[in-house]
């Protein structure tokens, strides 16, 4: 690494090999080297909708996300004025930083600056924590992970989405949620204990189709907005967390990735031609006391 900016690709934690044999550093998917569209949503009113979760989507070719917001906006109710992070002490460097900016994001004396669209080509989307009329409180994709910051509402749009995702990672399990009912289910494959799926709250932030399923990385990637929290680069790029299929179905319901969460190419395939990009994702160490029993076998599409 030197003093200069060095342009980092995003990489799910294993190769994933796509035009200019740029992957996508979501981290953790194989420790292998093999190698849009959303749906519509409704309008944003978290209040009538208890189970929708508001997200917003660049306008422009830039977007500025600021650590702090302006002295000015008066918040209401009170809120937090600064960015955050829940993530504790992390062992490993920010992303970005100085000397080492993803593609796509840098970061800035106030803050950070987003392309939109992604590199691949995708709108960019960030997840709605609180909106402040004039400004957004939104969840970034940085680390230390959670990291927040606050955008413009006149450089976004806002959506709506009723789909959810939830991992348990000591079932090895995951659920999709439309609303109150279960989608899908299946289970999964997740981190190795020496480089573990990271636990939170985080979000999709798009949705790449791969062009062919029998690639490490299976029909589709889904990256979401959080980093290993052990690894700094991974071959070569940087360890982004991603949800995507995968051509070893033998290892669901183990710990063989780099913290990429491996799904059946049937159901990852079900998925995203179903969420849109800002679908929030829960992951979680132990069984949420809101599921109820799994159900039997290693994958079940519930609804229709």
């Amino acid at each position: 690494m030197t003093s200069s900016p060095l342009l980092r690709r995003l990489r799910p934690l294993a190769v994933l090999a796509i035009s200019f044999a740029l992957v996508l550093g979501a981290a953790s998917c194989s420790s292998d080297k093999k190698s849009s569209s959303d749906t519509t949503t409704t309008s944003f009113d978290s209040a009538s909708a208890p189970f929708q979760t508001t997200y917003a989507t660049a306008k422009g070719a830039k977007l500025t996300v600021l650590d702090q917001l302006p002295k000015s906006v008066v918040t209401s109710p009170p809120s937090s004025t600064s960015s955050t992070s829940t993530t504790l002490a992390s062992k490993v460097p920010a992303i970005p930083r100085s000397g080492l900016n993803s593609a796509g994001v840098k970061k800035t004396a106030d803050g950070y600056e987003f392309t939109n669209p992604t590199y691949y080509k995708n709108p960019l989307v960030v997840e709605v924590l609180e909106n402040q009329g004039d400004y957004m409180k939104v969840l970034i994709t940085a680390r230390p992970n959670h990291t927040t910051g606050w955008v413009k509402a006149d450089d976004v749009t806002i959506a709506a989405t009723e789909y959810r995702m939830e991992l348990d990672l000591s079932t090895f399990h995951l659920k999709v949620f439309k609303g109150p009912d279960v989608f899908v289910e299946t289970d999964v494959v997740i981190g190795k204990d020496s480089t573990p799926t990271p636990v939170g709250h985080y979000f999709v932030t798009e949705k790449i189709k791969n062009s062919s399923d029998t690639g490490v990385y299976g029909a589709w990637i889904l990256p979401i907005n959080g980093y290993s929290e052990v690894l700094d680069t991974f071959d070569n790029g940087l360890p982004q967390v991603a949800f995507h299929g995968t051509n070893q179905p033998e290892l669901v319901g183990t710990k063989a990735s780099n913290g990429c969460v491996r799904i059946p190419n049937d159901v990852v395939t079900k998925i995203a031609e179903t969420i849109p990009a800002g679908t929030p994702i829960d992951i979680f160490a132990t069984t949420p006391s809101s599921w109820s029993a799994k159900s039997s076998g290693p994958s079940a599409a519930v609804t229709p």
